[in-house]
């Protein structure tokens, strides 16, 4: 539903991409709110490949996915980066990723993407959309999110996502750039009460992807290295901000710091999924090697767990949202070992 109780409606629509010579036409339902009466970034938005069957749907209230049924899974669920505080950042940079993988309209790999989007922290020097709610004489709660709120939106859309759209355990990929892998592996390597929230917990996906993500926020100030180490009064503030200035309570938030053991339990209970892709750009000139590199350790020590390590992120570290190419050629990559 709308926020004006107006269900969203699938519409045509165009996606692009840079290496692409033209735009790619899809199907789509854009910005669908997950919490009654919520404000603008607390919604998701849908993306199909041009077919007879979905272009049947333009007009119609976007209330179910026009997905087939299959062992393997058919949807690529995706939350953005941005440093939890980015409003320029939103669910739409997933569309140079969409663009490539819906191209060739109905494909033999995926029906639908789901792009996720979630409440910012304020930026008091953003280049041109500065906030503070503090000396700003004006609220916009859409930019004030402290955690865990940031996560306690993912898990609201992943609720949406289950009881009106149908999304089952296994039935999905979840990635994540940057803070968006950060919240990916949050809200499916912990439950939901660990967060402070009474919803059911999120589909299990298939596997879990994460791109140049922000696994350890301690490391991210007291670890950074020395090709990074220009990063550290940056990562302190906007951390300081979106987690609070007590660094006490950051390893409790930190992917790279969870209790092996509990994940391993949860693994077993079949609420973890039993495959994990992680890629990090060596290029990346805002986040060090040493953040993927920690959680991949960290996860290695789960028995039954299988990770992958990514080859495909180059470049900086917008790089592979902005050019969409990598985030699908990865999801491709998945798609391959769960296809086995």
């Amino acid at each position: 539903m709308s926020s004006s109780n107006v269900p969203v409606q699938w519409q045509a629509y165009e996606v692009k991409a840079p290496a692409l010579t033209s735009a790619v036409p899809v199907i789509a339902a854009i910005d669908i709110p997950y919490i009654s009466g919520g404000h603008r970034f607390q919604t998701l938005s849908l993306y199909a490949p041009t077919t007879a069957e979905t272009k049947a749907l333009i007009g119609q209230p976007a209330i179910k996915l026009p997905t087939r049924k299959d062992a393997a899974p058919r949807i690529h669920v995706h939350i953005h980066g941005g440093a939890w505080r980015d409003p320029d950042l939103t669910s739409r940079s997933i569309e140079a990723a969409a663009a490539h993988a819906l191209r060739d309209g109905s494909n033999d790999l995926i029906d639908m993407i789901v792009s996720i989007n979630y409440t910012l922290s304020p930026f008091p020097t953003h280049p041109t959309s500065p906030y503070d709610p503090i000396q700003d004489n004006h609220s916009d709660p859409a930019r004030e999110a402290q955690h865990p709120q940031h996560v306690d939106d993912v898990l609201h859309a992943f609720n949406l996502l289950r009881t009106q759209y149908g999304l089952n355990d296994r039935s999905f990929i979840l990635s994540g750039h940057s803070c968006g892998a950060c919240l990916a592996f949050q809200s499916i390597l912990k439950p939901p009460t660990w967060w402070g929230s009474t919803l059911q917990r999120p589909p299990t996906p298939a596997a879990l992807v994460g791109f140049n993500g922000l696994y350890d926020l301690v490391e991210l100030v007291q670890g950074l290295g020395p090709t990074h180490k220009n990063m550290r009064e940056d990562y302190e503030g906007f951390q300081s901000i979106a987690f609070g200035k007590d660094k006490s309570r950051w390893p409790n938030s930190s992917p790279a710091r969870f209790d092996v053991d509990e994940i391993s339990a949860r693994l077993t209970a079949g609420e973890v999924p039993l495959l994990v892709l992680l890629d990090q750009s060596p290029n990346d000139q805002l986040v060090p090697m040493n953040q993927t590199q920690r959680l991949e350790l960290q996860l290695s020590l789960v028995e039954g767990l299988e990770i992958m390590k990514g080859t495909r992120c180059v470049g900086t570290h917008a790089a592979p949202w902005e050019q969409g190419d990598m985030i699908w050629e990865t999801i491709k990559d998945v798609l391959k070992v769960l296809r086995k």
